[in-house]
């Protein structure tokens, strides 16, 4: 039987069974206990009937049972303890003592694993010393309720008190994220580092990744108390991290690779085979269109065509998203967060392993997207290994932009107020000093109709590269998918398709053409400044 059946069921017959328990009892107190307990019975036996002929005979037949094993308990019971000035509630033998006489280490570590509502009238009973009454008033709930809650919790406690209670894999070798990010829009409070950011958490979330499971069972396998989890698993469920789902369980709402040298070396050749076809078949025409870029207007720091190739490449790599391969959306990932984010989030597992390259130098962030409505502003950055830039997304500012665009147009001027603005911009190597005076160091276009020619200037990618792009969303697929479960699929997806506009593969563009001596490493005081495009007066 079904449990929306079985709830019916114990519906129709509670008040039938209490007026069975008080009839046997003649005790008010006593029939609810009875009553809890034929209750408790009848709906674990129902559960596993799939299909009863005389309901009401198979009811009343659990219930003479109860009563007479109830009956053989009080007999037996030598000792009944007054627990409130009109209630009466037998005690298991034994099980009084160990609360007297805490045998606490096992006692109190499996009382973290009741339920929350169980552990708080357990814990107000046992050590608050409370009445049943007032635990009822302070609960809400009836004192019928309270009395079966414990009766139940006790019967719970003694039986796992004689069990071993094991530690999980993750209590015994802990996993540490690294990698933690997003793509959309962050809250106020962040993104997946900052609700990651913690030990604890990452381990939850990766315990419930594989499979859902409740929170004990996520306890157990931390080898932790639930007590110390429960608020953080709430948390994470508040902001879409992680879903509830029916039974209590819970499974993590994210994607998380976890990486092996296998997986890494078979990718590395794929974006390295790819970006070579994408040098060879897109990108290498760039290198004999200096004038034609020049001809837009652009502004070129120091005029070298070449800072405005480590920016323009990375920047028209966005060229190559062919959204109708995509097979799963934003949407279909995304979540909007309580804090106003909205991304989807991703995380990497920390495995030490050897690979015969150096992943340091294929690291990329982008693309980052700042704009100003109110300054007609607009800018785009990627950072790479070659550019420098420390923080990330998290120190690329609009108001940096903002102060840029005032210098340009002679508006800030540098004073005292304007001390710290300027401070920002000489760290960040937008701006040097040059013989000359100030000297902007990143690419920009001053208005609106030039950057409109630059755009039109860059090339249009041909069907040899969606082509190639189609095989290798494939490719890149089959490789992620090892290890990941169904659930996550659709992630798998996700981070899978248009790999050939991807960061990564972009990395290995840029890694390649340095390689074959066709973009040059620029010096040291330019570095910051490059892979970064300023689009003003763009009303």
């Amino acid at each position: 039987m079904d449990k929306q059946q079985a709830d019916l069921v114990i519906k129709n017959y509670i008040k039938p069974l209490y007026g069975f328990a008080l009839n046997k009892t003649g005790k008010i107190d006593e029939a609810e206990e009875l009553a809890g307990r034929i209750t408790l019975e009848v709906y674990q036996a129902i559960l596993k009937k799939t299909e009863l002929l005389d309901m009401n005979s198979y009811v009343f037949k659990i219930a003479h049972y109860v009563w007479a094993k109830f009956v053989g308990e009080k007999v037996k019971s030598s000792n009944q303890l007054r627990i409130d000035d009109n209630e009466v509630m037998s005690r298991d033998e034994g099980f009084d003592e160990v609360i007297r006489q805490e045998t606490a280490g096992a006692l109190r570590r499996e009382i973290a694993f009741l339920s929350h509502q169980q552990r708080e009238i357990v814990v107000r009973y046992y050590y608050g010393g409370m009445k049943i009454s007032e635990i009822a008033a302070e609960m809400s709930l009836s004192s019928g309720t309270v009395k079966w809650h414990l009766f139940e919790a006790k019967k719970e406690l003694k039986h796992k008190m004689n069990t071993i209670r094991s530690m999980g894999n993750l209590g015994i070798n802990p996993i540490r994220m690294t990698g933690l990010g997003h793509s959309g829009s962050p809250g106020n409070k962040g993104d997946t580092a900052d609700f990651l950011a913690t030990t604890i958490r990452q381990n939850i979330a990766f315990s419930a990744y594989h499979k859902p499971l409740t929170v004990n069972e996520i306890a157990e396998e931390l080898g932790i108390s639930p007590v110390f989890i429960e608020d953080e698993i709430e948390s994470l469920e508040d902001y879409g991290f992680m879903d509830r789902l029916p039974g209590g369980k819970y499974r993590t709402n994210m994607y998380i690779e976890d990486p092996s040298s296998t997986k890494s070396e078979a990718l590395y050749h794929l974006y390295k085979e790819y970006a070579e076809i994408a040098v060879e078949h897109y990108f290498k025409q760039f290198f004999s269109m200096g004038e034609v870029f020049r001809g837009t207007g652009v502004y070129i720091p120091g005029g070298d065509v070449n800072l405005l190739l480590w920016s323009l490449i990375p920047y028209a790599g966005k060229q190559l998203n062919f959204k109708e391969l995509n097979r799963v959306s934003d949407e279909e990932v995304s979540v909007s967060r309580k804090d106003g984010g909205h991304y989807v989030a991703y995380a990497t597992i920390h495995r030490d392993f050897d690979v015969s390259f150096d992943p340091k130098q294929y690291y990329y962030c982008g693309d980052m997207n700042r704009d100003s409505d109110e300054h007609a502003l607009k800018a785009w950055q990627v950072d790479t290994w070659w550019c420098g830039r420390q923080g990330s997304w998290r120190d690329n500012l609009s108001s940096d932009y903002i102060s840029l665009m005032h210098v340009i147009k002679g508006d800030l001027p540098q004073n005292d107020v304007n001390i710290d603005a300027y401070r920002r911009l000489f760290d960040k190597q937008y701006l040097l000093r040059a013989e000359s005076g100030l000297e902007v160091n990143i690419v920009y276009c001053k208005d609106k109709p030039t950057g409109e020619r630059l755009h039109a200037a860059i090339p249009q990618p041909s069907e040899r590269i969606k082509e190639a792009a189609k095989k290798l969303d494939q490719a890149v697929y089959q490789v992620n998918l090892d290890g990941q479960p169904e659930h996550a699929h659709k992630y798998v997806r996700y981070w899978s398709q248009n790999s050939m506009a991807s960061g990564i593969l972009r990395a290995f563009v840029l890694k390649h053409l340095v390689d074959i001596g066709m973009l040059k490493v620029p010096d040291p005081h330019r570095q910051k400044g490059i892979s970064t495009i300023m689009l003003m007066n763009q009303s």
